[in-house]
């Protein structure tokens, strides 16, 4: 029984380790349509994660971004600090679009003040993507949003 024991528990340890492992190399994915076009996303939840955003990356690939998922609504504020590329942010309400920031530039030196920005209307999801991607997708206030895996 005890060996048993030893055995289910260290299956257990191992599964949460492979899980860990994955989760961390491959980070929430989900796919984000607005007015038919596709965006693949990373799901930001976490505070942790939030606050990494796209500060880490040199570019990103087209029709993708990164998804923050608030569980209330509220003006969030947003800053380009540590960014190197310019994004277009896009504010959810629910499955709505309820703003756009598009084109805001990445700070040209590591000195420049970064800008900050926040939505007009509370919102619990905010989309950041490539600069240029709401002109080029047509997206719109008021456009609904479907969200998937």
């Amino acid at each position: 029984m005890k060996n048993m024991n030893k055995i289910v528990i260290g299956i257990l340890i191992l599964t949460a380790a492979v899980m860990g492992y994955f989760y961390f190399r491959h980070p929430l994915g989900a796919k984000v349509v607005i007015d038919g076009h596709t965006i693949n996303v990373e799901v930001s939840v976490t505070e942790a994660e939030k606050e990494k955003g796209l500060g880490y990356l040199k570019s990103l690939p087209a029709d993708s971004g990164m998804l923050f998922v608030y569980e209330t609504k509220d003006r969030y504020g947003y800053w380009m600090k540590g960014m190197e590329f310019p994004l277009d942010y896009i504010w959810i309400l629910d499955n709505t679009v309820v703003d756009l920031s598009p084109n805001i530039p990445a700070p040209a030196t590591p000195n420049e003040k970064p800008v900050s920005l926040a939505p007009k209307t509370a919102v619990n999801k905010v989309l950041e993507v490539n600069a240029g991607t709401i002109a080029r997708d047509g997206i719109k206030i008021g456009d609904t949003v479907k969200f998937t895996n």
